[in-house]
């Protein structure tokens, strides 16, 4: 299926909404192909290589080889999110740049507390994860990323396109697929997932903000940040919607 685009780089309502309906229309693999046509090395693509990560990092590797993928090092990751960050890497043919807060961990813990992530963690988030994006983000006209609709409540409207009032087109090419359609895939391109999955990490972030869900929770971000009302990072709410 061959998706049109405009010609300008700006996309108004109306050829948005045009747009979208199309792109709702294809396969995943088609969005991502059409992002990659129309934004070629001004195209970001970040993940944070958690579990599930592996359909998309799949995806990617097929429609754009030579573009790298983005992953965000906070300094305060599960060494099982590095090792396999860098096992999908090796087997897919990934080039990774990795985005790190200027401030290292120790020196962070030092200056604002070794709880900090405990009782401020929008400011150890904006420090540590949002800034570093922030720094890739000149130059980049387009953003692809994992969000899924069924990932959360606060994620059940997530477009195929988004559209940000100061920043990249936010282009989701798996934003309708379910967990199991994820699965499915990964099983069906034998993708291994994050070792931390098999105990219960069905979402993984930082060490001292994610914990195994339990068996009554059907959230799958519901062991981030649990027992707060914080359900997002930052990174993919920074930006304003337009």
């Amino acid at each position: 299926m061959t998706v049109p685009s405009p010609p300008d780089a700006e996309i108004d309502d109306v050829q948005r909404g045009a747009l979208l309906a199309k792109l709702e229309g294809s396969s995943a693999e088609e969005r991502l192909a059409w992002a990659v046509d129309r934004f070629g090395s001004t195209l970001l693509f970040t993940s944070s290589f958690g579990p599930g990560s592996g359909a998309l990092l799949h995806l990617f590797s097929v429609v754009a080889r030579g573009l790298p993928v983005h992953f965000i090092d906070t300094g305060f990751l599960f060494e099982e999110t590095i090792a396999y960050r860098d096992e999908l890497a090796a087997r897919l043919g990934l080039s990774v740049i990795v985005l790190a807060p200027e401030t290292p961990r120790e020196t962070f813990l030092s200056r604002h507390g070794l709880k900090i992530y405990a009782q401020n963690p929008d400011f150890c988030c904006a420090h540590n994860k949002v800034a570093p994006l922030e720094r890739a983000l000149p130059g980049k006209r387009g953003w692809v990323s994992g969000l899924r609709r069924d990932q959360s409540s606060t994620r059940a409207d997530t477009a195929i396109i988004e559209r940000t009032a100061d920043g990249p087109l936010k282009i989701h090419p798996i934003a309708d697929w379910s967990s199991r359609d994820v699965y499915r895939y990964q099983e069906k391109h034998q993708i291994p997932e994050h070792p931390l999955w098999a105990k219960g990490y069905v979402s993984v972030g930082c060490a001292p903000c994610t914990r195994p869900v339990v068996a009554d929770e059907s959230d799958e971000r519901a062991g981030r940040w649990a027992g707060s009302a914080k359900t997002e990072c930052g990174i993919h709410t920074f930006l304003a919607k337009k």
